[in-house]
């Protein structure tokens, strides 16, 4: 058994992270569900899930590459300004936007609340942008890319990342705001390859750029407004973000994607990644 296993982890990294990341990520909401509550997903699910496949069917070598690209933060400071810096100057672009339709301009007391991203940053970066990032990018991605391209890996990987946010629908984000919502996922999927594929496979920055999104955007700046005007707010990310993702799409163009490997290589293939256009 232990050796069907190890094949079939080794042969089909796909067909059997897939499951387990949603099955990890799940439980908590299955439960509820047969209670008659709801609660979200566990976000260490991809991660673990990863970690999983790669330990039975590759082995610790593999492991340690996979750990290694978590830490791959040698990168030049453009790469830090957009992992940090395009959300903020989003999440700006889309408050003006709004206020230009009518929605009005955060208060001083609203804004002085700023010190408590801190905190939020430092928890969303070591929970959730931990527990997703080293699945989906560090993971799923690349492998994704050999069969596909970036581009076409890209809208992929975004339409599971959105199908993967399903427990939080209807609950923490409200009903107003699923459809935004799904976009803004698969929009930010491209902005992501882009940042992960231009870093030469860092996990690192994915992880930044995850957690300003969380902090800056549903976490600070649209909680400053409700009603339709949040429900527009959410829209005009949605719009914006898929304009950072079509500006992402033509980066990513010309960038070779990694080499297909055999189902029984070991980690050279997938430990580099080729560096986005610049």
């Amino acid at each position: 058994m232990t050796a069907f296993l190890r094949r079939l982890f080794r042969e089909h990294p796909l067909v059997t992270f897939l499951p387990l990341a949603f099955a990890l990520s799940w439980y908590p909401w299955l439960i509820a569900l047969a209670q008659g509550r709801s609660t979200g997903p566990n976000p260490l699910g991809p991660f673990a899930a990863a970690l999983l496949v790669t330990a039975i069917g590759l082995g610790w070598r593999d492991v340690k590459a996979q750990l290694a690209r978590l830490v791959r933060g040698r990168v030049a400071l453009r790469w830090y300004a957009l992992a940090l810096g395009l959300p903020v100057a989003l999440v700006a672009a889309c408050v003006g936007i709004n206020a230009a339709f009518g929605a009005p301009w955060p208060t001083a007391a609203q804004l002085a609340g700023w010190p408590e991203l801190v905190e939020k940053f430092l928890f969303i970066f070591l929970f959730i942008a931990l527990g997703e990032e080293p699945g989906w990018r560090g993971f799923l991605l690349p492998r994704l890319a050999q069969r596909l391209g970036w581009q076409r890996a890209s809208l992929v990987l975004g339409v599971i990342w959105a199908v993967w946010h399903v427990p939080l629908l209807g609950g923490e984000i409200g009903a107003d705001r699923i459809v935004p919502f799904l976009i803004g996922v698969v929009a930010a999927a491209y902005v992501l390859t882009w940042l992960f594929a231009g870093t030469g496979g860092s996990v690192l920055l994915p992880m930044l750029m995850h957690a300003t999104v969380n902090t800056v955007g549903a976490g600070f700046a649209f909680q400053f407004v409700a009603g339709a005007a949040q429900t527009r707010l959410w829209w005009i990310n949605a719009v914006v973000w898929s304009i950072a993702a079509a500006v992402a799409a033509w980066r990513l163009r010309n960038v070779v994607a990694p080499a297909p490997s055999m189902p029984d290589h070991r980690s050279g293939a997938m430990e580099r990644v080729p560096a986005a256009a610049r």
